[in-house]
């Protein structure tokens, strides 16, 4: 199975009418502008989580800030993490759902043990 291309994608627009090239824009798998997916991603972050990664994805979190995309490593992991959940929502779509089930299950297992240890223990109470 090839490996899934990023969704990020750079729209560049032909040459003005005087010449000068027009800015390209890069819009990120969450189909925002990289700034505004940024913002999106650093909205409401309350939840601090400790990381490692390896020497690749460091270098690219320095990059975005050395790049003045991001203010810090911190708001570049954020970035890419929203990132990487937007890119495979249908992944983490079905993920979500199995783990449900896996709850429902664990739940119905639950309470046929404890059903059976309560037959149990109260046939051997009344011996």
């Amino acid at each position: 199975m090839p490996a899934k291309q990023p969704k990020v994608i750079v729209v560049k627009t032909a040459l003005r009418e005087d010449g000068e090239s027009s800015t390209e824009q890069i819009v990120c798998a969450s189909g925002e502008a990289v700034r505004e997916a940024i913002d999106h991603a650093l909205d409401g972050r309350i939840h601090g989580v400790m990381l490692r990664v390896n020497e690749d994805a460091l270098a690219k979190l320095d990059a975005l800030v050395e790049g003045g995309i991001c203010e810090s490593r911190s708001g570049a992991a954020t970035f890419m993490i929203h990132e990487g959940i937007r890119a495979n929502e249908s992944l983490f779509a079905r993920v979500e759902e199995t783990t449900t089930q896996i709850a429902a299950l664990k739940a119905q297992l639950h309470e046929l043990v404890g059903e059976s240890k309560g037959k149990k223990e109260s046939s051997q109470t009344s011996l």
